[in-house]
C-alpha cells in the first residue's frame, strides 16, 4: 500500500473519530438543552395551573378546578394531567384509567421523592422530573409540583387543614417528547451527513497535497537513486522546493552523486595515467629488447667474420 493511501486512510479515520466524538458531544448538549427547555416550560405551566385554580381550590369548587385543568390540558397539548391528594390518591386525571387509583409512599413512583425523609417542598426542579420511555410510542416527561398548605388554606372555614401539614397534594404535568425526539433524530442525521461530507471533502484534499508534496518528490528521488545505482552520474538529482525533509534528502543524494562522480573521474584518470605509463614502459622494454637483439646479431656477425678470416689466413695443409 502506497504512502499516500495510508496517509489518506489514517486522516479519514482521525476525522471520523473526531466527528463521532464532536457529534456525540453536540448531540448530548443539545438534548440536555432541549430537555431543560421542556422541563422549564412544564414547570411554568404547572405554576400557571395552580395559580389559575387557586381561588377555586380555596373555595372548594372542585368541579371548577377539574374543568379548568381539563381545558388547560386540551388547549396546551398536555398529554396527561393528574392531581393527587395528601394520601396519594388520584382525585383528577385527564386519563380515565387513572381515576380512583391510589399510590403509597413506598411505591416506586413516589419513593424517589420521599426517600431518606425528603419532602417535596425542599426538592429542586430536577428531582421532581421523570422521563418515561415506554416500549412503544414516544417518551414522556413528567413534572410534579407540590401544592403547599398556605395560611389561607389552613385557616379557611370550608376545608381547614392542620398547619403542620405542609403539602396538600401534587400536580403532575406529563408532556410527550415526540417533537424533541424528532428534532434529535434530525440532528443525528445532520451530524452523520456533516461527518460524511467532511470525510469526503478532506480525503481528496489530503490525496492531492500528499501526491503534490510527498508522492511525486519521492518517486523522482527513487528514479534518481536508481540512476545512481546504474552509475549514471551525469544526471543531477532533482531537488524539490519546500518539501521539508524530502528536500534535505534529495540534496544529500545530489552531494553523494557529485562526490561519487568525482571519485569515479579520479579513478578513471588514474587508470588512464597508469595505462599510459604501462604503455610507455612496454615501449621502452621493446626498444631495449630490439637493441639487445641487434647487439647480439652484430656480435654473432663479428664472431663469424673472425672465424672466416682465421680460416682464410690459416689454410689447411
Amino acid at each position: 500500500m502506497r504512502l499516500v493511501t495510508k496517509l489518506m486512510l489514517a486522516v479519514a479515520a482521525v476525522v471520523a473519530l473526531i466527528a463521532v466524538i464532536s457529534g456525540y458531544t453536540i448531540y448530548r448538549a443539545e438534548e440536555r438543552h432541549m430537555l431543560d427547555v421542556v422541563i422549564s416550560g412544564a414547570d411554568q405551566l404547572s405554576g400557571s395551573i395552580t395559580s389559575a385554580t387557586w381561588h377555586a381550590m380555596l373555595a372548594d369548587r372542585r368541579d371548577d378546578v377539574y374543568q379548568t385543568m381539563q381545558t388547560i390540558a386540551e388547549k396546551q397539548g398536555i398529554e396527561r394531567l393528574r392531581l393527587f391528594n395528601g394520601q396519594g390518591a388520584i382525585t383528577f386525571s385527564t386519563s380515565r384509567e387513572d381515576l380512583n387509583r391510589r399510590f403509597a409512599l413506598d411505591d416506586p413512583q413516589c419513593s424517589r421523592c420521599h426517600r431518606q425523609g425528603l419532602r417535596l417542598p425542599s426538592l429542586p426542579l430536577q428531582e421532581r422530573v421523570q422521563i418515561h420511555t415506554p416500549p412503544e410510542g414516544p417518551r414522556r416527561l413528567s413534572v410534579i409540583t407540590p401544592i403547599p398548605n398556605e395560611p389561607q388554606c389552613s385557616n379557611a372555614a370550608c376545608h381547614a387543614h392542620p398547619p403542620q401539614v405542609r403539602v396538600l397534594g401534587l400536580l403532575e404535568v406529563s408532556l410527550k417528547l415526540d417533537s424533541v425526539d424528532e428534532e434529535l433524530a434530525n440532528m443525528q442525521e445532520r451530524i452523520a451527513i456533516r461527518a460524511i461530507s467532511e470525510i469526503l471533502l478532506i480525503c481528496p484534499l489530503i490525496y492531492f497535497f500528499a501526491r503534490r508534496f510527498f508522492s511525486r518528490p519521492i518517486q523522482r528521488l527513487i528514479a534518481s537513486t536508481e540512476s545512481i545505482s546504474r552509475m549514471e552520474l551525469d544526471h543531477p538529482v532533482e531537488i524539490p522546493e519546500h518539501a521539508g525533509e524530502i528536500t534535505d534528502l534529495a540534496r544529500s543524494f545530489e552531494v553523494m552523486r557529485v562526490q561519487l562522480r568525482d571519485a569515479l573521474d579520479r579513478i578513471n584518470s588514474f587508470t588512464q595515467e597508469l595505462e599510459l605509463k604501462v604503455d610507455q614502459r612496454t615501449h621502452e622494454l621493446k626498444s631495449a629488447h630490439q637493441k639487445l637483439m641487434q647487439s647480439d646479431r652484430l656480435a654473432s656477425l663479428g664472431q663469424l667474420a673472425a672465424s672466416v678470416a682465421h680460416e682464410i689466413n690459416n689454410p689447411v695443409a
